[in-house]
Order: structure tokens, then sequence, then C-alpha cells
């Protein structure tokens, strides 16, 4: 779990669901700096939500398990669409937070520390399945997720080819094929006073996830794709 005192996106949670604070929350990068998260838009409806999202929504079946919940969006609506959801999260605050909004399941938790339990939809939305860290970690992972899916389950997730933040004027890309895998970042959040250890966190573009999956006997299906390199993937075992 998440302590408070850790968690600067649970405090900008709690405090904008208890408060009415809406500053904003702090994101650096290894390769970024001075972008910032509008907390609001944590806490969009299902109509303020992109093209994107809608389409994983609609995508859900059975019992589903939200991974990275936050503020709990994406469990409200299914929830209130009749589905039978947990929502996951590793913060404090941000559980509180869910349960406050009405969540039925909340679970302060994360994923590699859950008590397996089968489900028929995992959810991994805003790029979720970048806790696996780097793309050995999400063959690893790949593997381990299958403990949590009934028969003819799924995992839906979407993520993004960074390969644009390496663009230059003339089109060409400046990446290192010495380095790691572009896509292999490390994060810094902060949120006033509070400023967070830094942590590794993937973006995968689709043709890695589809190798990664396949290698561990996963069917892939690119389900959507916008004109930011972002995309949206179904994943079946």
């Amino acid at each position: 779990m998440l302590k408070r005192e850790q968690d600067p996106m649970g405090q900008a949670i709690y405090n904008y669901f208890h408060h009415q604070d809406e500053t904003s929350v702090k994101v650096d990068t290894n390769i970024t700096s001075g972008e910032e998260l509008s907390v609001s838009y944590l806490f969009r409806n299902h109509n303020q939500m992109p093209l994107l999202e809608k389409k994983a929504l609609d995508l859900v079946k059975g019992k589903v398990l939200d991974v990275g919940a936050g503020a709990g969006s994406h469990s409200l609506y299914l929830q209130d669409m009749g589905f039978e959801v947990t929502a996951l999260d590793i913060s404090e605050l941000s559980c509180e937070v869910m349960k406050a909004r009405g969540l039925n399941k909340v679970v302060c938790n994360d994923i590699w520390s859950c008590k397996p339990e089968q489900f028929d939809t995992i959810l991994f939305m805003m790029n979720g399945i970048g806790l696996v860290k780097n793309l050995e970690g999400l063959i690893f992972f790949l593997q381990y997720i299958k403990k949590f899916l009934n028969t003819g389950g799924q995992i839906i997730l979407d993520s993004s080819d960074l390969k644009y933040m390496y663009e230059d004027e003339e089109g060409g890309f400046w990446i290192d094929l010495n380095n790691n895998y572009y896509g292999e970042l490390e994060y810094t959040l902060g949120y006033k006073d509070c400023k967070a250890d830094p942590f590794p966190w993937l973006f995968v573009d689709f043709k890695r996830l589809e190798k990664a999956a396949q290698s561990c006997g996963w069917k892939v299906e690119l389900i959507y794709e916008d004109d930011h390199f972002h995309y949206l993937a179904r994943l079946r075992f």
C-alpha cells in the first residue's frame, strides 16, 4: 500500500473530492519536465471520456477487475451499468475516495500481492500496464496475470508508442539503439510539498506488446488507434 505522506496522486484525489482543491499533480520523467495533470480529469464521467476509453468500456464483460482504478471513474460507470467490479489501487487515499463515491468493492493492494481471484475482464486504463516497468517485466507479468482470469477471459489495455517523442524537425528519430527501449521511462510525481520517489513505468508500442503477448500464448487484437500513437488492445488467453 502507498501511505498518505508518500502519495502525491492520492493526496490530490482526496483533496479534490473533499475540499474542491484543484491543485494539479506535477509530472516529470527522464525525457520531459514541467507537465501537470489536472486532477478534475480523474473524475470525468462517461460523456467526458475520450473515444478510446468509451470503446474499452464497451468491450467489458462479466466480472471485472479495474487495476490502478485511481479515483474510480471507469469502475463507477461499469458498476452503474450493472457489472460486478473490483477496483484495485495501491493508494490508501484513492481507495478512501472510491468508497466515498459509492463503489461497492475497493481493494487497497497491488496486483502482485493480491490473492488470485478469477475475473472475466481485467482493465488497465491510462497506460496502467506500465506497472510492469520494462519489456522483461511485461513478459513475466503476462504469464503471472493468467491466474486472475476465468476461461475465455480478457485483458483490455491502452498504451502509446513514444517514438514520436524522439522525432526531430526533419522527421528523423534520435533514438540511441544502445540504450534501453525508448518506452521505459522513469517518473517523478509531486503535489504541493509532497514528492514521491522516482519509479519506472513502461509505455509499449503495439508491435512489441503483440510479440510479447503471443510468446506467452495470448491472442492479441488491436481495437483502436488514434493519431497520437495511442492505442487500445485486447488480449485473450
